[in-house]
This record gives C-alpha cells, structure tokens and sequence, in this order.
C-alpha cells in the first residue's frame, strides 16, 4: 500500500530551505533524466523538477504532480509511475515542490488553521510556473492536467477553484474540500475529475470535520465532495466498477463510480477505498488510472 503520512503541528517562527544548485538526478525512466529548476515568483525562488521524454513533440500535454504535506517532489518522483509513462504516452510531467515552513516541513498552502499566518500565493506559483513551463519545452496551454496526495490533492481541488481555463481534468486522491474555498467555488466551471479517498481514513475523514475537532479547519464530507462534483457536470449515466487485490488475505477493494454528461462530456471518476486508511492500494495501478482519465481530454493539436 502506498501511504501519505500527515501530522497535526503547532507553528512558531517559519524558515524557509531552499537548494541553490542546479542538478540533474536519476529519472525512473531510464532514458531522461530528471532536471531541477527554479522559478521567482513574489520574489521568493520555488523548486521544481521536470521529466521531458526523449523527442517529445510539440505541443504536447503536461502533467503537474504534487506531493503530500511534510512530503517532498524527489520522493514523489522515486514513489509513482508518471515518468514511466510520460515516456510511453508523450506527455511532460513536473513536479512542484512546496515551501517549507518553521517545523521542516512541506506544504501547499489551502488554508490549513496552523497555516493561516503563512503568506505565500501558491495558486500564483502554479500558474506562472505553467506559464514558464509551456513556453520552455513548446507545451500545450490546452492539455494542462493536475493531480496531487493529500495536502497536494486538497491543493488540486483549490486550483480547480482559483484558475478558471487553465487545467483541462484534475485527480485529487486522498484529498479533502476545506469549507473555507467550498464556500468559493460554487461560481468555478466544472472540471472532470478522478478521485480516491479511503473509507477508514484516520487523517483525512471519510466523513469530513465540519466541527475542526482535528484542527485543520473544517473540511466537507466526502459525499458532499462527490455531490458538489455532481452538481457541476449535471452527470445523466452511472456505471459501476471493482477492483480487487489478487491477494485473498486483502481486506479492501476500490468501489469505482464513473459518472458522465453525455452533452458535455465532463466526468466524474469516485474511487472509493474501501476499508482503506490514508493511501492507495498497490493492485490498483493508480498512475495507470490517472492517465487514462487525462487521456480521455487531450485535445489533438
């Protein structure tokens, strides 16, 4: 099982770490390696790592992938698929890495209780950061996909508020709707979306925390995610999907609930882990999952 571990702190004073050097690491794919990058934005210099295949055309998709909170862009690299199939399929990924703050730990800022001092823009970052991507390496502005674990899925769901036109399909897994840009969004354009969350989660609740007993901030039910998902693409077909471990001994499954408009096309893919805590199943080939959703919105260019 793949696990994304989460921690309540208290916060003090905040530093910020950052690397200096440029470098070049070890891709998971073994023909490209992965380049380290910077890009100031509100004068503070933010990291991020790419993975470009080898030849690859013009006007191609992207794919931003961020990591879970006190996590980080390099161990998301070494711990998903999406290089691997980036090479295989023709699209670019990124990795952003998120600020660090006074405990030594990474984050996105959506507006997380202990976070609500930190002032840092990082919808603002993403952007520019895609700006500055697609005219690099000759990207697709119209086939610009995200998807993120935990404190990076919360994330996603906040850009899918905050950036109207700008991503084409978004894959929150293990992620929550903070009640603070719940209450936002409710204007935002509907955007396909994929996502996974774990019925047993004891760090984000299947049944939210309106109450803030954790202390995050209250954040909605994961059925009130789903319906506000609903309501957006007016969904008018529903088919069901299981996927099971091979394994006899394994206690989960992953429930899938594919909604569509066939008017609009817009989708809404739940994954539900059943029995499941915070992570995702091994069996579930989820990189596989994502892309395959993304594939279903590359515009031909």
């Amino acid at each position: 099982m793949k696990k994304v571990h989460f921690s309540i702190l208290i916060f003090g004073a905040f530093t910020f770490i950052f690397w200096t050097k440029s470098v070049h690491l070890s891709s998971n794919s073994n023909k490209t390696p992965i380049k380290r990058d910077t890009i100031t934005v509100d004068s503070m210099e933010r990291e991020y790592f790419v993975h470009i295949p080898e030849n690859l055309p013009k006007n191609s998709p992207l794919v931003l992938v961020f990591h879970g909170y006190s996590g980080s862009a390099l161990n998301t690299i070494k711990t998903t698929k999406f290089n691997e199939l980036a090479d295989k399929n023709g699209f670019a990924v990124c990795y952003p890495q998120g600020l660090i703050d006074q405990n030594g730990k990474a984050f996105w800022q959506v507006g997380y209780r202990f976070h609500k001092d930190f002032k840092v823009d990082d919808v603002k970052f993403t952007k520019k950061l895609v700006e500055k991507l697609e005219s690099l390496y000759s990207l697709s502005s119209s086939n610009v996909f995200i998807t993120g674990f935990s404190n990076g899925g919360d994330f996603c769901n906040l850009l899918t508020c905050k950036t109207e036109g700008v991503f084409k399909a978004a894959a929150p897994i293990i992620s929550c709707f903070m009640k603070e840009f719940y209450d936002s969004c409710q204007e935002a354009s509907p955007i396909p979306t994929l996502m996974l969350n774990g019925t047993a989660d004891d760090i984000t609740f299947w049944e939210g925390d309106l109450d803030d007993k954790q202390g995050y901030g209250p954040y909605l039910p994961t059925q009130a995610m789903i319906d506000f998902r609903l309501k957006q693409i007016q969904y008018n077909s529903l088919t069901h999907d299981t996927i099971r471990s091979s394994d006899p001994k394994e206690k989960t499954l992953v429930s899938i609930k594919k909604f569509s408009n066939s008017v609009s096309n817009n989708r809404i893919w739940m994954y539900s882990y059943l029995n499941g805590g915070h992570g995702y199943p091994d069996y579930l080939k989820l990189e596989e999952q994502i892309w395959m959703f993304f594939n279903y919105y590359v515009n031909p260019q």
